[in-house]
């Protein structure tokens, strides 16, 4: 079996290294090479697409698939793959949500049957002694030997498509003598987390707190976040007006909003004229505030150092925890060796980031890679992994 994994591409987004003008570039005419130099010129048996493919941030729905079908397009007319597995990102999570939809609600109710409960997750798994995927709780077409279709295939030409499969946060890879995890990583991100962190304690939440419920516990916030904020039109463009200059530590489209909109809340809050002074200390505190974090933000992507953050570690053994309990549940042992995408900073496969005192692998250590981005204004170059009929990791980094 021959994988290569890849993400952040943000098809959607205008700084897309892989199109110009609604056309392939040299970047992916540089992916597609590598491809085909790992697979000998044959189609590898599965692409993973590690999160943050499609871009809902920042665009809108149907621009953001409309943009990205180039892409898929030529995936599939170059021949790199028999199958793609997609597990959405933070940008993209609503891909995910769209199957949870199709599947539990839109499909039962137009069988006049009940909806069921939302899975939360979809975890997979690629066995290298069977050579196929394996979804548990997902029924095979019968005769076909595939899942079944979803609205993603779209992407494709009519009559021309490839299988697209779901996984959702975590795909594990069982090879002869490892297990890999491969997920996006917006998982270790505060604002992923935030609700579940707050509510701690409470005894609603208490108990198990699983994959499941890490995702579930969170989603009025992270829809918000993650899509909701690329769909609200001309407000979507001042947030991303906003976005853009913070990266770069400026702030003045902030200011005039905060000049916009503060003196408006002030009217709108009636109080007593003597509690008046202490609304106004407030708000004045409010905006300092906003423009302090706009200009100090120090934020995943493009942080080399991410990983090693006491918060972001903190995070992160929760989430291995939970990740190790799952992959359990699939007979798997502990994994060894995780692929992350997000911070758009690459991990390659010669110098993985190296984890000593997971409690789970009782000594041994962890293994670290990550697949950095594709988008031109970061000047940052993106990490294409390939996992080989042998199990073994490596990578080709790609400007």
């Amino acid at each position: 079996m021959k994988i290569a994994i890849i993400s952040d591409i943000h098809l959607g987004d205008e700084n897309c290294k892989l199109l110009e003008s609604g056309t392939v570039t040299h970047a992916y005419e540089a992916l597609r090479d590598a491809i085909k130099d790992f697979g000998g010129g044959n189609p590898l048996d599965y692409l993973i697409l590690n999160g943050d493919i499609l871009d809902f941030s920042v665009n809108t729905f149907e621009e953001s698939c409309k943009t990205a079908r180039p892409v898929f397009k030529s995936i599939k007319n170059d021949n790199l793959t028999k199958e793609i597995i997609y597990i959405p990102g933070n940008h993209d999570k609503h891909v995910w949500d769209a199957v949870e939809w199709e599947t539990n609600i839109i499909r039962k109710m137009k069988d006049h049957e009940d909806p069921r409960k939302f899975r939360r997750t979809q975890p997979g798994l690629l066995d290298y002694d069977s050579g196929h995927l394996h979804l548990p709780g997902v029924s095979i077409v019968k005769g076909t030997g595939l899942y079944g279709t979803l609205f993603l295939e779209g992407l494709f030409e009519k009559d021309n498509v490839l299988p697209i499969n779901i996984v959702y946060p975590n795909l594990y890879i069982k090879t002869g003598s490892d297990v890999y995890l491969v997920t996006h990583g917006h998982m270790l991100e505060l604002a992923w987390v935030l609700l579940s962190e707050l509510f701690s304690g409470e005894p609603e939440l208490a108990g198990k707190t699983g994959l499941a419920e890490l995702e579930e516990y969170n989603i009025p916030l992270t829809s918000m976040v993650c899509t909701g904020v690329g769909q609200g039109g001309a407000v979507s463009k001042i947030f991303y007006q906003i976005q853009k200059e913070a990266k770069s530590g400026k702030t003045s489209r902030l200011k005039k909003v905060l000049d916009n909109i503060l003196p408006k809340l002030d009217k709108l809050i009636e109080l007593p004229w003597y509690a008046e002074i202490m609304d106004n200390v407030l708000l004045k505190g409010i905006r300092k505030g906003a423009i302090y974090i706009a200009e100090d933000v120090k934020e995943s992507r493009y942080d080399e150092e991410f990983f090693q953050r006491k918060s972001v570690r903190h995070r992160f053994l929760r989430f291995y925890a939970a990740s190790c309990v799952q992959a359990e549940d699939l007979g798997l042992i502990p994994p060894r060796k995780i692929i992350f995408g997000h911070t758009h900073e690459p991990i390659s496969a010669a110098e993985p980031m190296e984890i000593e005192d997971l409690s789970q692998l009782k000594g041994e250590k962890a293994f670290l890679y990550n697949t950095g981005g594709w988008l031109r204004d970061e000047g940052k170059t993106a990490e294409v992994f390939f996992i080989d009929d042998n199990g073994v990791v490596s990578s080709v980094n790609i400007s």
